[in-house]
């Protein structure tokens, strides 16, 4: 009796969370089945594994926080959580340092606002010696008019003899001179107005439009700055990931293993060093990826100047072009995504087929030549494009994590969490076309360096070219 009233409130719980997931709207069920699998996420591995989702925005999730809820199973240990704060905050220190020598940032900063103060005490004089000389020409007018005034007068005066003199119609004459030296000396005065007027007006523009161009140059010398010091960083950034990354190999070999993975790279002992076979086949994969961009170009360039608003769709095309490549290259950080012998045609090679069966026009030779150049450079890269034609969702949420590495020192700290996630996502799909691999997963991590655990997957075979498989 006692078991069963224990046994009641989970099943009331549990039913009154039915009657208010009733309750929702379709899209409030859905965010939270979403966030229903990102909490899941945190406990992914210690359960051993679970399916992916099947929700398409949950899968993006899932593959978003999945190298963060990866750490976790690293942070566990707490020497290992030391290692990878000492060699990710080591790193990071010394780009900085590195970007700041480069830079010479204190110094150039204090000589800019050195030479902004000069310039603007410089600005500030000419501006004084335009209104002093402003000052004495309205000084001079004040003169001239000062003349004119008393040369009225005169006649005034002249005029007011000559009436005494010479009688009542000479003296008629005389008023009519006086009364137009006065609307003369009117004139004057309302013309010396307006020039005062005008004289003020063009001095307040000056000063805005010097004002507006302080400005300007103070926020292009910041963008000429910034821009400096973040390209001293990704460069820097750069160096130091090349010389140091044995230790972010490390740490990737010893997350597989504690996540249940078959680690892609051997045992080693880290060292700063400069691996010419990891820089070789990291120039090679740039090279390859950029040729695989460049030979869309041709298309959105058609594109662009054959449909009407061409312009507009032309840096759409482009954009999703260069983020699908992104992808592609996300999911090749893995091995995995290398092993697929067989891999079919990627989706663009094979609408150019469908296209070509379908159009006379498209079976012209200079387009049948397109299209083998296509196919031909485009070889290399089959594999790991059909590994993201089967998981778009959750490596577009990798992807994502990837592109925070554009942050500079973030780096660091995410570059070997992602190989491993990457490699996590390749092996619940499973190669080929269809069928999901055993999942993976450990119910304990195992010690750093002890061989796989029972039920890991095998190690993947070498990428094409002969080329050990490393973690990118």
């Amino acid at each position: 009796m006692d078991s069963q009233k224990d046994a009641a409130p989970p099943r009331e719980t549990e039913q009154a969370g039915s009657r208010e997931q009733g309750g929702r709207t379709a899209r409030e069920r859905m965010l939270w089945r979403v966030w229903e699998d990102v909490r899941r996420g945190a406990a992914h591995f210690p359960q051993g594994g679970a399916p992916s989702p099947d929700n398409r925005l949950a899968q993006f999730a899932h593959g978003l926080c999945l190298p963060f809820h990866m750490a976790r199973a690293l942070f566990e240990d707490r020497a290992a959580l030391r290692r990878y704060l000492k060699v990710a905050t080591l790193q990071a220190l010394t780009v900085l340092a590195l970007a700041v020598l480069f830079t010479g940032s204190g110094k150039e900063v204090v000589e800019t606002v050195g030479l902004e103060e000069l310039e603007e005490r410089q600005e500030q004089a000419e501006e004084a010696r335009l209104e002093a000389q402003e000052a004495l020409r309205e000084a001079r007018e004040a003169q001239e008019l000062e003349k004119k005034l008393v040369e009225a007068q005169r006649e005034a005066r002249e005029a007011e003899a000559l009436a005494r003199a010479a009688g009542i119609a000479e003296a008629v004459v005389a008023f009519a001179q006086s009364g137009a030296a006065e609307e003369q000396r009117e004139k004057v005065k309302v013309a010396i107005e307006e020039a005062q007027r005008a004289a003020q007006k063009a001095r307040e523009l000056r000063r805005e439009a010097k004002k507006a161009e302080r400005e300007q140059r103070r926020t292009v010398r910041r963008v000429v700055y910034w821009a400096t010091l973040f390209t001293a960083l990704q460069i820097a950034q750069w160096i130091v990931i090349a010389l140091s990354r044995d230790y972010h190999t490390e740490l990737s070999r010893e997350l597989s293993l504690r996540v249940g993975l078959a680690p892609e790279d051997e045992p080693l002992t880290p060292r700063v060093r400069l691996n010419l076979e990891w820089l070789r086949n990291k120039m090679k994969r740039r090279w390859r990826g950029l040729f695989a961009f460049a030979l869309g170009m041709p298309l959105f360039y058609a594109v662009r100047a054959l449909l009407p608003g061409g312009e507009l769709v032309f840096p759409v095309l482009v954009s999703l072009w260069g983020a699908w490549w992104f992808l592609v290259f996300t999911a090749a950080k893995s091995a995995r995504a290398w092993a697929e012998p067989a891999a079919r045609e990627p989706w663009f090679l094979r609408g150019w087929s469908w296209l070509s069966a379908r159009f006379a026009l498209f079976r012209w030779s200079p387009f049948g030549i397109y299209n083998s150049l296509w196919t031909t450079f485009t070889r290399p890269l089959f594999s790991p494009a059909a590994s993201v034609e089967r998981q778009p969702w959750t490596l577009g949420g990798l992807a994502v994590v990837r592109a925070l590495a554009v942050v500079p020192l973030l780096k660091c700290f995410l570059r070997p969490l992602v190989p491993v996630a990457a490699t996590w996502l390749l092996a619940q799909d499973g190669p080929g076309e269809g069928g999901a691999a055993s999942q993976p997963g450990a119910a304990s991590a195992p010690e750093p360096g002890s061989p796989p655990p029972a039920g890991a997957l095998p190690a993947p075979p070498p990428a094409p070219g002969g080329a050990a498989p490393t973690t990118g």
